[in-house]
C-alpha cells in the first residue's frame, strides 16, 4: 500500500524508512510512501536582527547564531532549538560576562550602549542582592533583587534602622534614605556579593552609635546631623572599600513604641496649641498696630493734601498778583510811551513851526534887504526913509553930543 504526501514550498520534512534511516525533503514536492515510511514534518527557527539563536546538540556541545538566521531543527543531531532575546543596554547599564576558555575562566564587563548576544561558551553573572520585602516594603530581605542588568548611574535606596536605644532607653526606628554611586564594578565583584547589605549594617552602626550618647530629648534636637555625611564613617568606608562612592544621606525621620509615640504627639499636641495661641496674640498685636499705622498715614496724607491745597491757593494768588502787576506795568509804560510820543510830536511840531518862520522871517529879511539894496541904489538917504516909514519904532536908540560935552544914550522902548 502506498499513500501520497505533499511537501509544501517552504516546509522540510524528515522521511524514516523501515530500516531507520532519514532523508530529508525540500518542498515543494510530492511523495509516495509506503507503510513502512514515516514522515515528520521539522521546525524552521528564525532569530531576528535582535535575537539569537541556542542550538543544543545531543553530543553536548551548545552554539550560539547571531541572527537574522534560520535553522531546521534537525531531529537527529539537534536535542532543542530556542530563540531567545539579545541583551539591550542602555548607557548606564553593564553586565558581566564570564567566559570558558581552555585553562580558565575570564571575566569582563560589557558597557551600554549595546546589544549584547552571548558566545557558546560565555554566561552572565547574576545578582541577587537584598531587597524590599513584598510583604513589607520597608524591610529589607535577603536574594529578594535577582538582576544582570547592573545600573552604573547614581541610585538610592531606603533604609529602616530598626531597634536603635537612646541613652534613657527610648526604642527607634529611625528611617534614612542613602545616595550612592557605583565606582567601580571589578571592585565590587572582588569584594562583595550583596552592597545593599554591607550599606544596611554599615549605616545600622553609625546610626546606633549616634543614638546611643543621647536621651530621646536630645536625640529630636540634633536630628539635623543625621543630615551629615559626616556622621557615617562606617558606611562611607565600606562603600569605598566595595568600589561604591556614598554621595549623601538623607534622614527621612524616626518612628517609637506606641506609648511613647502617644505621649510624644500629646506633647507635640500641647506645643503646637501653645504656639497657635501665641501666634493668633502675635497676628491680633500686629493687626492693631497694622491700623494704627494706617490712620497715622491716613492723618499724614490728609495733612499733606491740605498743605498742598493750601499752597496751591496761595501760588495761584501770587500768580494772579504777579498777573495784576504786570498788566499795570504794562499800561503805564504804554501810557508813558504815548506821552512821550505826545511830546515828541509836539517838539516835532514846535521845530517845523520854528523853521517855518525862521524860513520866513529869512525870505522876508532877504526880500526887504533887496528892497533897501534897490532903494539905495537909487541914492535915497536911508535914514530919511527909514525914519519916515518907521516913525514909531518898536526901540529908538539915540546919542547925543555937542562940542565938549560928553555924549549921552537914550533908549526908548515903543
Amino acid at each position: 500500500m502506498f499513500a501520497m504526501k505533499t511537501i509544501r514550498a517552504g516546509q522540510r520534512a524528515a522521511v524514516w524508512d523501515k530500516r531507520g534511516d532519514v532523508a530529508f525533503v525540500a518542498g515543494p514536492k510530492r511523495l509516495m510512501l509506503s507503510l513502512s515510511h514515516s514522515i515528520q514534518l521539522l521546525t524552521r527557527h528564525a532569530a531576528g536582527p535582535h535575537e539569537y539563536l541556542v542550538v543544543r546538540f545531543k553530543d553536548g556541545h551548545v552554539q550560539h547564531l547571531h541572527g537574522p538566521a534560520a535553522v531546521w531543527f534537525h531531529p537527529v543531531e539537534h536535542e532543542e532549538v530556542r530563540v531567545l532575546p539579545a541583551i539591550h543596554l542602555d548607557a548606564n547599564e553593564a553586565v558581566v560576562v564570564y567566559r570558558q576558555e581552555p585553562e580558565k575562566v575570564s571575566r569582563r564587563v560589557v558597557r551600554g550602549p549595546d546589544v549584547f548576544m552571548p558566545a557558546a561558551n560565555e554566561w552572565l553573572h547574576e545578582f541577587s542582592w537584598h531587597g524590599s520585602d513584598p510583604s513589607t516594603p520597608r524591610k529589607k530581605v535577603p536574594h529578594a533583587l535577582r538582576f544582570t542588568k547592573l545600573r552604573v548611574i547614581p541610585d538610592q535606596t531606603y533604609v529602616d534602622v530598626e531597634d536603635v536605644r537612646t541613652a534613657d532607653d527610648a526604642l527607634l526606628v529611625v528611617q534614612l534614605m542613602v545616595f550612592f554611586e557605583l565606582a567601580c564594578i571589578d571592585t565590587m565583584l572582588d569584594q562583595t556579593h550583596d552592597p545593599t547589605a554591607d550599606f544596611v549594617n554599615a549605616v545600622s552602626a553609625d546610626v546606633i552609635d549616634f543614638v546611643a550618647g543621647l536621651t530621646f530629648e536630645s536625640f529630636k534636637e540634633h536630628t539635623e546631623q543625621l543630615n551629615d555625611l559626616a556622621t557615617y564613617r562606617a558606611l562611607t568606608s565600606r562603600a569605598e572599600r566595595i568600589g561604591y562612592r556614598i554621595n549623601k544621606v538623607v534622614y527621612r525621620g524616626y518612628q517609637a513604641n506606641p506609648r511613647l509615640q502617644a505621649m510624644h504627639d500629646h506633647a507635640i499636641e500641647a506645643r503646637t496649641k501653645l504656639r497657635l495661641e501665641s501666634e493668633t496674640e502675635r497676628q491680633s498685636q500686629e493687626l492693631a498696630d497694622l491700623r494704627l499705622a494706617r490712620e497715622a498715614d491716613r492723618a499724614n496724607q490728609r495733612q499733606q493734601m491740605e498743605a498742598a491745597d493750601l499752597a496751591h491757593k496761595n501760588r495761584l494768588s501770587a500768580l494772579a498778583h504777579e498777573q495784576s502787576a504786570r498788566e499795570l506795568q504794562a499800561e503805564r509804560e504804554q501810557e508813558l510811551s504815548h506821552r512821550q510820543r505826545e511830546r515828541e510830536q509836539e517838539r516835532e511840531h514846535e521845530r517845523l513851526s520854528n523853521e517855518l518862520k525862521a524860513a520866513q522871517q529869512q525870505a522876508l529879511n532877504r526880500e526887504r534887504a533887496a528892497f533897501l539894496q534897490s532903494v539905495r541904489s537909487l541914492e535915497v538917504d536911508m535914514t530919511r526913509y527909514l525914519t519916515a516909514r518907521y516913525q514909531h519904532p518898536d526901540r529908538l536908540i539915540r546919542i547925543d553930543g555937542n562940542g565938549d560935552r560928553q555924549a549921552q544914550l537914550h533908549l526908548h522902548e515903543g
